[in-house]
């Protein structure tokens, strides 16, 4: 049988306390161009090990359509891939929430966004077993 991903509302970083201490809290990030990963070790109880907030700033893509289109990149990316962050996350039973910022100044394709996705998970593995 085929294995679904979702990208479920759980998943989805919405709480204001939370986003506050991910940006004001020390928390660590990764980067390759043009993503930015930030995450913060999270304590609350969730029924996912992630929370996920996307970000891609006005500054750089003036068009909101722009912006929803990466936006919706970066979800689809995630959604496809998240299983390899899960395993990671579930053998060091944590939980944590994360920033993906898209920071480039174009739009790029799926799938170079996706290579570039798994090259910035397989930094962060790194960084958090470091840390």
């Amino acid at each position: 049988m085929k294995q679904r991903f979702y990208f479920n509302k759980e998943e989805r970083l919405i709480s204001r306390k939370a986003i506050d201490a991910l940006f004001r809290e020390r928390n660590f990030s990764v980067f390759q161009h043009p993503l930015k990963m930030s995450w913060l070790v999270y304590d609350h109880p969730s029924p996912s090990p992630v929370q996920l907030l996307i970000s891609v700033p006005k500054r750089r893509f003036k068009k909101a359509s722009s912006r929803n289109r990466i936006k919706r990149l970066l979800r689809e990316v995630y959604r496809k891939n998240k299983p390899v962050l899960y395993e990671f996350l579930n053998s060091k039973d944590t939980r944590i929430i994360i920033s993906i910022a898209y920071v480039g100044e174009k739009e790029l394709s799926l799938q170079e966004v996706e290579r570039i996705f798994l090259s910035i998970v397989e930094k962060f593995k790194a960084a958090y077993t470091a840390a």
